[in-house]
């Protein structure tokens, strides 16, 4: 029986919060504050790749640490609703609902993606 099937596209519609980066910008300077989100675009690409390790070895401390440590980061950076699906993963972890976790952490490869996207292709300083 041949049946069609269908492709669903995801797309996250990713924003920066821009009063985070103005902050920074207040607190540390121009540079200092294109330091700090240098290392922190750095940071979210290696806590990434911890969640999705730590999925794969069933590892919940680590996926837990890893993205309470990603929602940090992103709540810094203005990264609102990168911060909301780590938080939806820890939620998910501890529970230990490895289908709602798996889907989570799909989400937060995703949303991960072009939130680093926006920051690298142009969320430089503001003002």
């Amino acid at each position: 029986m041949d049946r069609d099937v269908s492709r669903l596209l995801v797309a996250e519609n990713v924003r920066i919060q821009g009063e985070a980066l103005n902050l920074l910008q207040r607190n540390l300077g121009t540079d200092g504050s294109q330091n700090v989100i240098e290392r922190a675009v750095v940071e979210v690409a290696e806590r990434m790749g911890a969640v999705e390790q730590a999925l794969l070895d069933s590892d919940f401390d680590m996926l837990r640490k890893s993205a309470r440590s990603l929602g940090s980061i992103g709540e810094q950076l203005g990264l609102l609703l990168m911060t909301k699906v780590a938080q939806d993963a820890v939620i998910c972890a501890e529970r230990q609902d490895m289908c709602a976790l798996h889907a989570v952490v799909e989400r937060l490869m995703r949303v991960g993606d072009a939130s680093l996207a926006a920051v690298i292709d142009g969320a430089s300083l503001p003002g």
